[in-house]
């Protein structure tokens, strides 16, 4: 069964969502800076070391993301005193998979009480370590915060289907470093058997403990300079980062039927462990990776010769030449001779996101296949001799390539693997083209923005402005739809502001117009409309306006992107 990637949100080094991390891929840019002040100073610095006495602090940071106060806590239910017990990760949780759910153009609201499921890869609890540094010994007062928000990790899935509602599966996954790829195998397959009906997969990171920093850094495996080198011959190790990605899985034939947005499509998945096929546990092994490599495309009825690129799991570690090895000897079997696979890693360009690092690989390979082009893989430039490129030939691409055409959807791969000896390999394809035939009715449509708080509200508005300008993402969209998507398939917050029109042109200038009003600014309150009072709630589809039919007498539209939703970390709001 075909499983329809129809929701995408991440919180990366240096992309807050699958946008500006496509931007930062085909710009070619390495995000990771040295350690933020507020990530420990003299006291990290001291702990993080190498065997040669070389700090290593070097990394993919999250802005904030210890600040309590940057956690929009009143709109989770989360009570202000619990915050700082809460891990981090638990709180990115949160956030992305609502911006993912917003991406799919699906209503949390309608979504509760269903047979969603989640499953969430996580492996580390750095929040503990650094809570337990703080505050040594027993600490009865809020003891239970402390413990759900950080020491039991089953918490991070369970705090997610606790806030909407769902009933399916809740798991918290840790394979180690392929972890949210083996959550995404996970809700593949919890899809398929009929548990779900619904399905959110992914992973988080947050590298906060200069302790487990260290051990990296005297394990050898951390770049001394700071510099993930896949494939490259001075490859010496990566860094470590934080992150978190989420997708929304649906059965193929379910999302085509809802009228769902197609990203692309998990043609099939695999699990497997090395065993004893190695000298130690921690080593790397081809024969395991092969395993999970043939598999994969046993489950999704592929041939390896149909693959164009792998996302490669990548550290620019030993373990590249093994895993390259793999490829060679999978991805070869039926190719034509000079037939070429494209092989790169997203972590030359935000560092190891550990336990979310094949989530942030999976949305990068989704990427891929939306815009048919493989952005480059950075820092390399001596191939290294350890590998054998010219098999297949196996080539790191430099600068922006296209996918081939052939006639067919375009297939992709992206592969993981861990400390731990677990392998997880997942075969993408392109999403079939939308269909044809767009519903048409005469404008003026309603386009209907949203926010919890006038803050929000005018914060949003500017977002708006901004991606129907020119220039801006929504051109690329058919006006109808991008109004259709605000009024169905976006929830409905307290302050609300609607403007009209019939063109890209038109509802630029009613926004811009609003803008300039002062409408959605800190005097607005909730039912604020720019020429129209919102309707109210429709109780048969919780959270959307009223009158959809009335709005939008030729039927549904196709989802839209819009902006996201405006996170309002200081409003007060009653719990």
């Amino acid at each position: 069964m075909p499983i329809a990637v129809v929701g995408i949100g991440c919180r990366l080094p240096g992309a807050r969502g699958p946008e500006e991390l496509w931007d930062l891929l085909t710009g070619g840019i390495d995000v990771t800076t040295a350690l933020p002040e507020d990530r420990g100073g003299d006291a990290t610095t001291a702990l993080a070391k190498d065997r040669a006495g070389n700090a290593q602090t070097r990394g993919g940071f999250l802005e904030g993301l210890q600040d309590p106060d940057a956690f929009d806590a009143g709109f989770f239910g989360v009570r202000r005193e619990d915050v700082p017990a809460t891990d981090p990760q638990q709180r990115l949780a949160l956030t992305v998979a609502w911006e993912a759910l917003e991406d799919a153009g699906l209503l949390p609201a309608a979504l509760s009480g269903t047979r969603t499921s989640v499953f969430l890869g996580q492996s580390h609890a750095d929040h503990w370590e650094v809570l337990r540094a703080a505050q040594p010994g027993p600490q009865a007062s809020g003891a239970l915060a402390r413990l759900a928000g950080t020491e039991q990790r089953a918490l991070l899935s369970g705090r997610l289907s606790y806030f909407f509602g769902w009933h399916g599966t809740s798991l918290t996954v840790d394979t180690g470093q392929a972890s949210s790829l083996a959550a995404v195998h996970l809700a593949c397959a919890s899809l398929r058997s009929g548990e779900a009906t619904l399905a959110l997969a992914g992973g988080v990171n947050a590298a906060l403990s200069p302790a487990v920093t260290g051990l990296f850094a005297q394990a050898g495996v951390l770049s001394p300079d700071g510099a993930c080198r896949f494939g490259d011959a001075r490859a010496n190790g990566f860094v470590r980062s934080d992150g978190a990605g989420i997708v929304v899985l649906k059965p193929l034939e379910r999302a085509l039927a809802d009228g769902d947005r197609i990203r692309a499509v998990l043609r099939g998945s695999a699990l497997s462990n090395d065993g004893a096929t190695k000298e130690q546990v921690t080593d790397p092994s081809a024969t395991g990776q092969r395993l999970a490599m043939r598999w994969a495309h046993e489950d999704a009825g592929t041939s390896p010769h149909d693959v164009d690129y792998v996302e490669a799991h990548g550290t620019g570690t030993r373990i590249d030449a093994v895993e390259l090895a793999a490829l060679n000897d999978v991805y070869g079997e039926g190719r034509s001779a000079g037939r070429r696979l494209l092989v790169g890693s997203v972590k030359t360009n935000i560092g190891h996101c550990e336990a979310a690092a094949g989530v942030a690989g999976l949305i990068k390979a989704v990427l891929c296949l939306e815009h048919r082009t493989v952005p480059p893989s950075l820092h390399i430039e001596t191939p290294s001799p350890k590998v054998h490129w010219e098999r297949i030939p196996l080539v790191v691409p430099t600068a922006n390539e296209p996918l081939p055409a052939y006639g067919r959807p375009a297939v992709v791969a992206v592969n993981g693997q861990s400390i731990s000896g677990a392998n997880a390999h997942v075969i993408l394809a392109e999403a079939p083209p939308a269909a044809s035939g767009a519903p048409a009715d005469d404008g003026p449509w309603p386009l209907h923005l949203s926010a919890p708080t006038a803050r929000g509200l005018a914060t949003l508005l500017g977002a708006y402005v901004d991606h129907l300008a020119p220039d801006g993402p929504g051109r690329a969209h058919a006006a109808r739809d991008l109004c259709w998507t605000s009024w169905a398939r976006r929830t409905a917050h307290a302050h609300r502001l609607i403007v009209h029109g019939s063109t890209h042109d038109e509802l630029h200038r009613a926004l811009t117009a609003a803008l300039a009003g002062g409408a959605g600014t800190e005097a607005a309150h909730p039912a604020d409309g720019a020429g129209t009072d919102p309707a109210p709630l429709d109780g048969a589809c919780p959270g959307a306006p009223a009158d959809t039919d009335r709005c939008f007498p030729a039927g549904p539209g196709t989802v839209a992107p819009l902006p996201r939703h405006p996170w309002d970390a200081g409003a007060a709001r009653p719990l």
